[in-house]
This record gives structure tokens, C-alpha cells and sequence, in this order.
């Protein structure tokens, strides 16, 4: 099925309303024009009736010969036929002296009202197409009120004449405006849709693969506006696209070392000849520990990727602060006094807050084990909470080397490490700070980072209440 174009569609709206409202117009015109020849036409027949009737009515009362005359004088001076009737409406004198029409009884509109008092005129259209004009005018006696009445019949061909006439330049103004409409609708129509054509454009650029595609905003209208979301679409579709492509990239380097290293212990013990079961065993626990790294990067992967598209209502619940940092200190604290790191509590107890508490317990324990990981023996790591203007403000602080300024700004991203080599041997997957700050946000919360090199950083996560 052939597509009609949106510009076709819109000019023909246009043409539409044009030839409508010029089609009004000149009806209106017309009829006005009608209406004035017309009334301009009444009154003049109906003053010249009245002449006859006040002039000749001494005459026309007499009801004599002479009537005939007067009638005939006056009719070939107006260009009028002139019937004088009697006072039930017959017709007593003929000016044209047809024979037919005397005695006929005329029962006109304009004869009933003149027998009433009252002039009338009005036009009427004869049986041969003819268009006449019939005026009434009494005449009036002292003694019976309308003793008769003078009828005028005028022709009206030359009004016709002239509305026709006026008909014919109206049509062709209107045949020439038309052609001008139909000009200025498709010049409109194309301003229009040339935004709408542009965007059309670079939607189909796009789907071929050309993201950061932009279009001109040229106003400030709905279809400016439309422009505008586009662009903003656009960059935020070639941002998701470039973070794809990054990810992908970083997620194959970070697979390939694990796989690249299993697979070379697994091919050393395959083509060794050694006996001693010790060297196996460390080969194994090497490959071990890959397989461990690999499981962390493999489940911090699901774990980024569920927040970011699990966008269901975020259940929360009223939790005792200091039991839920208690609670999580207590996972490490074997492990601090492992690697001689003092770790410490600060909370007061009567805290008490609405929070998801698996997934604030998710961000705490991916802060306190970067915390660890970078807090050198001898150091100290404290987690604190407290309630601030209306929201509650929960940090975590180590005095370990710190974070160059210079890489504060990236530390949230994906698969970013301040000390790349240093993290892999920690067992870092480079995603646990973006999981913290996506987690974050899914809470409603927001985080924020200070830190100076060689004395440590302190992580403080503010999140609001119902």
C-alpha cells in the first residue's frame, strides 16, 4: 500500500481550510450583495408607487378611464408595470391594457398587506424563469381606510445581470486564490515537516548503526522539543553503547587472565613429568584460587547486572543501625586481626532507620573489603552512622594509601582500578565500587568519596527516610 507523506497530508489540510473558508466568504458575499441590490431595488419601486399612490388618488378613486391613463404615464415613465386594484385586491386597471387580468382577483403577500396598511415588496420568480420584483403601496380614503392599491411589477433582470456578473469574478478570484493556497500549503507544509523529515533522517542513521546521531532544534515548540529529546536520547544511546563495548572489553580481559592462567597450570601438569605430590598440590591450589577469582568476577558481574535492570519497588524496613554494622563487622574481624588492622564501630544505639537491609549490607561489605585491601598492618577501619538533617549518613574510614585525586572521578566505574596489579593479586574484580554506587542510587541514597594519598579515605553513604 502506497504511503501518503505527512507532507502531502498537511497541505491538503491546508488547501481544505482555505478553499473552505474562501468558499464561505465569497457565499456570504454574494448573498450580501443579493440582499443590498435588492433592498436598494424595494425601495426604490416602493417610493415610486407611493408617488402614484399620492399624486393620482383623487384619479384612482374615481375609479374612471383617466385611472387607465395615469396608470399608463406612470408605468412608461418608471419602466414599470402599474395595476391599480380595488379594496378586495381585484385588479381594476392594467397599465400594458391586457384584458386577461382585469377583474383577477390578486391574493399576492404583497397585496394582502397593502390592503392591511403597509407597503410590501418582495422578488419572485415567474414560471418562464423570470425574475420580477412585486411592490403594494394603499390607497388610503378618510372614510374606508385602503380604498384600493397601486402594484408595481419591475423586471429584476438587470440585478440578475449584474450578481452574475460579480459571481463570475468571485469564481476566478477564487480559482486564482486557490492556486496561490495550494502554493502556500506546500511551502507550509514542508517548513513544517522538514524538522519531522530531519528526525527521520537520523533515526534511520541510527538504526543502521550511527549512534550520536543529532538533528537541528529550530524552535521552541512541540516538535523543537521533540528534537531536543532526541538529541538527548541519541547521546545517552551512544553513551550505553560506548559502556557496552567497554564492558564487553573488560569483561573478556578479565575472563581471559583467569582461563589463560588455569589453562597453563593445567598444561604444565599435563606435559610435566614431575613425581613430587607437593608440586601438584601447588599447581592445583593455583588453579584453585583462579577458579575462586573467577567465581568472585563471575558473581559480581550478576550482581551489577541485577541492578541495573531491576526496577521494581525497593521493600524497606525499619533496622537498629548499630545491629546492622555489628552485625557486618563481625565478618571481618578474623580476618582484621589477621593482617593486624583494628577495626571498630561507632554508632549510637538508639538508631534506628527504614533501609533495605540486604542491600546496604551488600555495599557495606564491598566497602570494608576494599577498606581492608588497601589498609596496611597496623592500620584502622571504622564504619560509623549517624542521622543528619533528616537523613542518615553511614561512613566507612581507613588510614590505608589513599586514592590520587586525579582518580577519584573514576573509581565508581566499571571494571577501574587505582593499582591494576595490585588489585588482581588482592583478588579484586574491579566492579565492587560500582555495584557499592549502583546500589546506592538504588536505595534512593547518594555516596561521596574523600581521600588523601598516604593517610587513608573515608567512603560516606547519605540515604533519606520514607
Amino acid at each position: 500500500m502506497m504511503q501518503l507523506s505527512i507532507r502531502w497530508k498537511l497541505a491538503g489540510t491546508y488547501f481544505l481550510i482555505i478553499l473552505l473558508i474562501l468558499a464561505g466568504t465569497n457565499l456570504f458575499l454574494y448573498r450580501t450583495l443579493k440582499l443590498n441590490y435588492l433592498e436598494a431595488r424595494k425601495a426604490t419601486v416602493l417610493g415610486n408607487a407611493n408617488i402614484i399612490a399620492t399624486t393620482g388618488k383623487e384619479t384612482i378613486l374615481k375609479g374612471d378611464r383617466s385611472t387607465y391613463y395615469l396608470a399608463r404615464s406612470f408605468g412608461n415613465q418608471m419602466e414599470a408595470r402599474v395595476l391599480i386594484l380595488d379594496d378586495r385586491g381585484r385588479v381594476m386597471v392594467d397599465s400594458f391594457g391586457e384584458t386577461w387580468l382585469e377583474n383577477r382577483l390578486l391574493q399576492h403577500d404583497e397585496v394582502q398587506a397593502a390592503l392591511k396598511g403597509r407597503a410590501a415588496a418582495g422578488d419572485h420568480v415567474l414560471t418562464d424563469g423570470q425574475w420580477v420584483l412585486y411592490a403594494a403601496v394603499p390607497v388610503t380614503s378618510k372614510v374606508n381606510g385602503a380604498a384600493g392599491v397601486v402594484m408595481l411589477v419591475t423586471e429584476l433582470e438587470d440585478v440578475r445581470a449584474s450578481l452574475t456578473e460579480i459571481r463570475d469574478r468571485m469564481a476566478a478570484a477564487a480559482l486564482s486564490s486557490g492556486f496561490l493556497a495550494v502554493l502556500v500549503s506546500l511551502g507550509l507544509a514542508g517548513l513544517l515537516t522538514r524538522p519531522v523529515n530531519e528526525l527521520k533522517r537520523a533515526v534511520e542513521r541510527m538504526a543502521q548503526g550511527h549512534l550520536g546521531e543529532r538533528v537541528p532544534v529550530r524552535s521552541r515548540d512541540e516538535i523543537g522539543e521533540l528534537a531536543a529529546a532526541f538529541n538527548a536520547m541519541s547521546v545517552e544511546v551512544a553513551r550505553v553503547d560506548r559502556m557496552r563495548r567497554e564492558f564487553l572489553a573488560n569483561v573478556s580481559h578479565e575472563l581471559k587472565s583467569p582461563l589463560s592462567s588455569i589453562k597453563a597450570l593445567a598444561q604444565s601438569l599435563l606435559d610435566g613429568r614431575e613425581e613430587n605430590v607437593a608440586v601438584y598440590r601447588e599447581f592445583l591450589r593455583d588453579i584453585d584460587l583462579e577458579i575462586d577469582r573467577l567465581t568472585r568476577l563471575v558473581n559480581d558481574m550478576l550482581e551489577m547486572t541485577r541492578l541495573e535492570h531491576d526496577d521494581r519497588p525497593l521493600p524497606r524496613s525499619e533496622e537498629d543501625i548499630a545491629d546492622l554494622l555489628e552485625h557486618i563487622t563481625a565478618l571481618f574481624r578474623a580476618r582484621a586481626a589477621n593482617l593486624g588492622i583494628q577495626l571498630r564501630v561507632a554508632v549510637k544505639r538508639a538508631l534506628r532507620w527504614p533501609v533495605n537491609r540486604d542491600l546496604l549490607s551488600l555495599v557495606l561489605v564491598n566497602l570494608l573489603e576494599n577498606a581492608l585491601r588497601y589498609t596496611p598492618p597496623g592500620g584502622e577501619v571504622t564504619l560509623s552512622a549517624a542521622e543528619y538533617q533528616g537523613a542518615i549518613a553511614i561512613t566507612v574510614r581507613d588510614s590505608g594509601s589513599g586514592i590520587p585525586p586525579e582518580e577519584l572521578p573514576k573509581i565508581f566505574e566499571r571494571f577501574y582500578r587505582v593499582d591494576k596489579a595490585r588489585s588482581r593479586e588482592t583478588g579484586g574484580t574491579g566492579l565492587g565500587l560500582a555495584i557499592v554506587h549502583r546500589a546506592v542510587r538504588r536505595m534512593g541514597g547518594k555516596i561521596e568519596v574523600t581521600s588523601t594519598p598516604g593517610k587513608g579515605t573515608r567512603f560516606t553513604i547519605t540515604l533519606p527516610g520514607l
